[in-house]
């Protein structure tokens, strides 16, 4: 039966659209209607519609009229045939429809959901923002704090840096936290740090996965109430389910007289400190 389906397949008018769904499938429909399995023809119309999904070149619905004009075509051509393995091929084919034009609007979602995706993370890459915290990213927040040092120096206002860090809780393997907890918990500290800042504060991330709060215009004892603050909230918070301990680095500036990198690098050298004694809070 593989010739005549290819014959009558030849001679059809199925246009750009059709033609291109359909001449992936004819050599798979040509074995199906001969006693052959029909998953590769299936996957066949599927691996098109994802295609298209893709591209967005074409509609769904286009598709699936391209499918059912094709394969009315098809039956046609067959039933001029007047042969009874003809005539047992167009049933085959009409039997097949509904799984058929199930398989084209899977493969079509499943190339939209892929887009998303794409999408979503162009999106992301584009965002000056993480959007599982809404923290700027680390770039992001080291060109901010430089802004601050500037304008803080030029209007003579104090500046304070807050580094706030998520500890593996005690008796949580490392691996077990990062995968199950990790994320939501960034997401959980993100918010809460973000409900107990000012309108005119910045909170980033650090490159190693940590918070970076700068806050201008604050006085030392202002800063510490900060910390104590976040420390108090984020404790209290219900949304971190490992609950792992937080480590604070604090740095104040009554006069700025030192630039971003400086003072980077003394937040560090404290939050390494913090660390070594575990002591949660600790000054730079």
């Amino acid at each position: 039966m593989d010739e005549p389906i290819l014959i009558v397949y030849g001679s059809l008018e199925l246009g750009e659209v059709g033609r291109s769904l359909w001449e992936p499938a004819v050599s798979h429909l040509a074995r199906f209607v001969s006693g052959g399995d029909e998953p590769p023809l299936l996957a066949a119309f599927e691996d098109v519609a994802r295609s298209a999904g893709l591209s967005q070149s074409v509609s769904v619905a286009v598709l699936l009229d391209a499918f059912t004009n094709g394969s009315k075509a098809l039956c046609d051509g067959l039933q001029a045939l007047g042969t009874p393995e003809a005539r047992e091929a167009c049933r085959l084919l009409v039997g097949l429809e509904n799984v058929a034009l199930t398989r084209i609007a899977t493969g079509y979602s499943a190339g939209l959901e892929e887009t998303i995706v794409h999408l979503r993370r162009d999106a992301e890459d584009a965002s000056p923002l993480d959007l599982s915290t809404g923290a700027m990213k680390p770039d992001e927040i080291v060109e901010q704090l430089s802004l601050e040092v500037n304008r803080c120096q030029r209007m003579g206002l104090s500046l304070g840096l807050l580094e706030l860090v998520l500890e593996e809780p005690a008796g949580v393997a490392a691996s077990s936290f990062a995968r199950d907890d990790y994320r939501g918990a960034l997401h959980v500290v993100g918010e809460c740090v973000r409900e107990n800042l000012r309108r005119y504060d910045s909170i980033g991330l650090t490159s190693d996965g940590g918070f970076l709060l700068v806050l201008p215009d604050i006085s030392r004892r202002g800063l510490a109430g900060a910390a104590e603050r976040l420390r108090r909230e984020l404790g209290a918070s219900g949304g971190i389910s490992a609950s792992p301990s937080f480590l604070f680095a604090l740095a104040h500036y009554d006069y700025v007289d030192v630039n971003a990198g400086e003072m980077l690098e003394a937040l560090d050298h404290g939050m390494q400190r913090a660390r070594a004694v575990h002591e949660p809070l600790n000054w730079s």
